[in-house]
């Protein structure tokens, strides 16, 4: 089991540091895989989920209780994508990690613990807390290739960053910080891996979702204007419905189109926006809709 006397104890700043379950997840995987799958989500809960309780219990708080029944069903799937991304997951992190680093100007600030696991199908990765530790977890049963996985983990250690420069939980349900926390992840993911598929930088390697951003270009007077309207009026589900499991016409995530636009309409260094209060950043992101209207 893991505990802080595993990690170094005063580990550099510029040192990306990993915590890995997947030895546990193919251990399981192998013994589960000539079973019915009701028995391997018993398996799964006393061979993997047993032998990292405070991974999970980070997972559920931020996730909800893992159900491991779409995984059963999808096991031999999801065992061939964790072998592929299991061994590329470190030297990604060395690659992806100090540009995102350099770009934040967040030279000081000590490297989040990454942990490697395979979740439930809920998310591909989320930035959290194991313990008192800064964290970024990240889910390999959503692995599609590495140039795609660069992508994402920029995106997300650059959250793990803002976060920790920010120096406290980031605002609940607010939509001008959203924006700019997700448009900042945007920018840098972009910046720190130039020349990928545009959509590569909103669905990190996801299929089925090729027309998402040529819809959202086509519509982005409106996307802006429907945002617009929902920060002046202070609607209360809009970081659902642009950010989270809401739709726009049938159309996910459309925030995050419009935040990498409000975001580099600012023209104003990462690193700077990097440091911005939560008050600094409602106001940059009103002028930035401002410079779009």
């Amino acid at each position: 089991m893991w505990n802080s006397d595993s990690l170094t104890s005063q580990p550099s700043p510029a040192s990306p540091r990993l915590l890995d379950t997947i030895p546990s997840f193919l251990a399981y995987a192998k013994s589960a895989a000539p079973e019915a799958p009701w028995l391997r989500e018993d398996l799964w809960e006393k061979q993997y989920h047993s032998a990292h309780p405070e991974v999970f219990k980070a997972y559920a708080a931020h996730q909800g209780e893992p159900a491991p029944g779409h995984l059963s069903h999808r096991l031999y799937t999801v065992r061939q994508r964790v072998e592929r991304a299991a061994p590329l997951w470190p030297s990604i992190l060395d690659e992806a990690e100090p540009r995102v680093r350099a770009m934040l100007r967040a030279e000081d600030v000590l490297s989040p613990l990454h942990v490697l696991m395979v979740g439930t199908f809920t998310t591909n990765a989320f930035v959290g807390r194991l313990g008192s530790e800064p964290a970024v977890f990240w889910c390999l049963e959503w692995f599609s290739n590495p140039e795609a996985a660069r992508v994402l983990v920029a995106h997300e250690t650059t959250h793990a960053f803002h976060q920790e420069l920010l120096g406290a939980a980031p605002p609940d349900n607010d939509l001008a910080w959203t924006c700019l926390f997700e448009g900042l992840a945007v920018q840098a993911s972009r910046e720190a891996f130039p020349g990928r598929p545009e959509e590569e930088y909103f669905w990190y390697g996801m299929g089925q979702f090729e027309d998402w951003l040529t819809w959202c270009r086509e519509r982005r007077a409106d996307l802006l204007a429907m945002f617009r309207r929902a920060l002046e009026e202070e609607d209360p589900g809009a970081v659902e419905t642009f950010f989270e499991g809401g739709e726009v016409e049938g159309h996910w995530r459309t925030g995050f189109f419009v935040a990498d636009h409000v975001v580099s309409a600012l023209r104003r260094p990462l690193g700077e926006l990097a440091r911005l209060n939560p008050d600094e950043a409602r106001r940059a992101i009103r002028e930035g809709l401002a410079f779009l209207a």
